[in-house]
Formats: C-alpha cells, structure tokens, sequence
C-alpha cells in the first residue's frame, strides 16, 4: 500500500511549544507510520528542542522561509515543496481565514483534500480575515473545530466537524507519590499552597490580571505562590508587575518547560484569565489530573466537563477572584482526579479514541479522492 502523505502547516508557527503544536504531535504521534508520510512546516528561527520532538512523533520537518515576515518567499517555496512530494492532503491548523494561502496554493498544485482545523474564536489580524473569507470558504475540503464555539466563529452557518482536544490520560492523570517527588524537587513544602497558570505570555492569556488577583490571593492564604509556565512577548512585562507589587518572591517563572504533566502533580488551583480561546487544550490536561479549576467566562464551557471548572467574570474585582480560588484549595484532589479518569473518555478528550479517528478519516478521504 502506497503511503498517504500529508503536509502539516500551524499558523502560530514552531517558535515556541503551545496549544496547536502539542495537539498535532500528539495526535500524529499515535498514526500508524507504514500507512502515513506525514511533514510538518517550519522555519529558521523553530525552537530546537520542539522539533526534536516533532521528529520523535514521528513528523519530519520542512524548513521553509518565515511565513509572516516573508510571505512570497514563503508561498514560492511551500508550492515547490508541494510539487516535489505530491501531497495527499494538506492540514492546516489556525482561526482565520489567512489560511487561504495555503489552501490556494495546495489546490493549485491539484491537492484534492484539503483540511482546515479552527483553534479559536477570534483572530488578531481581523481586516486580513474579512477581505478573505469569500474566498476561503470556497478552498477547503473539508471543515474541522476544536470545538463548537472556534467553528461557528470560522465556518459560520457551514457544517463542520468537531475534533476534540484529547489528552494522553496515563500521562497527566494523579499520581500522589509523583506529587511528593515534584513538590521535593522544587523546594516546596505540603503546607505551601500552589497556584498553577500554563500559558503563553500575550494578551489573549493575561497574565496581568492573573498576578494582580495573586496579590489579594496572599492576603487570604500567605502560604503560597504563584508558578506561572511559559514564555512569550509579554513575559518581561509580568515580571516586571510582580517586582512593582512587592510579590516577586511569591512568584515562580519556570519559562518554557516540557515536563507540564510532571509540574501539574505538584499544583493545587489552577487559573486561566483568558480574554477569548477555543476549546483550551490546558483545561483538559488540568482537570484529568483532578485539579480544581478557575477560568474566565470569555472562554467556552465546552472545556468543562467535570464540576470542579468555575467561571468567573473578568469584570470582577480582583479580590473577588482571590476568593473563589480560596474556595477551591479546598476541593478533594483524589476525588477529582477519580471522577476525572471516568469521564474524560466518554466526553471526547481521550487522545487514543480520537487520532484513531482521525486516522481513519485520512485513510477513507484520501482514498476516496483516488478511486
């Protein structure tokens, strides 16, 4: 059988490890490889370590020019590429219809499957998305979302699919003695209480609002800190806040890590204060570990499926903030983490049941297209 190949593009580009990278390495890592040639776009300036591990799921890697900086050098290399390795499909992973470029030059090339996967429910460049929308939704094949709300905001009144997050549940799911060796490794005793936050530092993720609620949090509980995980534009200016708020010693900036699984043993509360997202991939991870969970109510409930994910405003105070994540350090973790493992696989989000699926929709399209 001859392999079917497909070419993986992220929008959000491999210059640092986040949500849509994460999603295609685990999915991709589970397909079977005698029946899959699968490729993956980046760049000069890809972060080393993550295409290390794009390599070790089993991708190999298709250095191009940098897409935003150097967009025609980009879409003339991205058809040669096409032309010499004749895809099967093209898969292209973003929340906007800038796709268009790929998906244009891919069925210039006569790329008969060409799959949109939507992450988000807004974009950043809004004009650029509006001006290509008409043509956009006359590119793709075939139309999936990460969740209902990131589909309708991309496709609209058009049907698609929805691909749900799943996460590896052996990976992230509690272990109490992993905990012990974690919190040991880090220098944190059992009284102290952790607040976990995983995310890049940008505007979509305000970290600000996090820290300032953080601030009012150690009035109520002194014996804590805050461990935020992750890197980006922003992350200067957070550090900067946490010296101006005199809590610098309270906060804990790991940076880009690749052992999230292993830290999340170690937290007790997690909190995302998101302005929009899609269906957040960290959500998922959190709540297989049994950790309680406090997110704002700009992002969909569609990433809550246990009963220990609390909404709340981003219009209230921040004290009011500082309470609620008071209010769930009490939770059960071992009772979390136990109604976690039995839910998380009949509501969608177990990887293994997922890429099966969707290696059989490659499988079954791609071959349709040839017959």
């Amino acid at each position: 059988m001859e392999k079917i190949k497909i070419l993986i593009v992220s929008t959000s580009g491999l210059d640092r490890k986040e949500g849509i990278s994460t999603v295609i390495i685990d999915y991709f890592s589970l397909f079977d490889k005698n029946k899959f040639d699968i490729d993956i776009i980046g760049n000069t300036t890809s972060d080393e370590k993550l295409l290390s591990e794009i390599r070790e799921a089993g991708i190999s890697v298709r250095i191009l020019p940098k897409r935003k900086k150097k967009v025609f050098k980009y879409i003339k290399a991205f058809i040669a590429l096409f032309k010499k390795r004749r895809y099967d499909a093209l898969y292209i992973h973003g929340s906007s219809a800038i796709m268009s470029i790929e998906l244009f030059a891919a069925k210039l090339m006569r790329c008969k499957v060409r799959v949109v996967h939507s992450h988000n429910t807004t974009c950043d460049f809004k004009k650029a998305d509006k001006l290509l929308r008409f043509m956009f939704y006359h590119l793709y094949t075939d139309a999936f979302a990460c969740g209902n709300e990131a589909g309708k905001w991309l496709y609209r009144k058009r049907p698609f699919t929805v691909i749900s997050n799943g996460r590896d549940i052996n990976k992230y799911k509690f272990d109490f003695e992993k905990r012990k060796e974690i919190r040991s490794i880090l220098n944190e005793p059992d009284n102290e209480l952790l607040v976990g936050h995983v995310g890049n530092f940008n505007y979509q993720k305000n970290q600000e609002f996090l820290v300032r609620v953080f601030k009012e949090f150690l009035k109520l509980k002194p014996n804590s800190k805050l461990y935020l995980m992750g890197s980006g534009d922003d992350y200067d200016n957070v550090k900067k806040l946490t010296e101006e708020l005199s809590i610098s010693d309270k906060v804990v900036f790991t940076g880009s890590i690749y052992n999230v699984s292993e830290m999340l043993q170690a937290m007790d509360v997690m909190v995302l204060p998101s302005r929009y997202e899609g269906v957040p991939l960290v959500a998922i991870e959190w709540q297989i570990s049994g950790l309680p969970c406090l997110i704002s109510d700009t992002v969909t409930t569609e990433c809550a499926y246990t009963d220990f994910v609390k909404f709340k405003s981003l219009n209230d105070s921040f004290k009011a903030w500082a309470e609620e994540i008071a209010a769930m350090s009490h939770y059960s973790r071992s009772k979390n983490a136990e109604a976690a493992l039995r839910l998380t696989g009949p509501c969608g989000f177990d990887i293994n049941r997922n890429a099966a699926e969707l290696q059989r929709f490659f499988i079954e399209r791609c071959s349709s297209v040839k017959n």
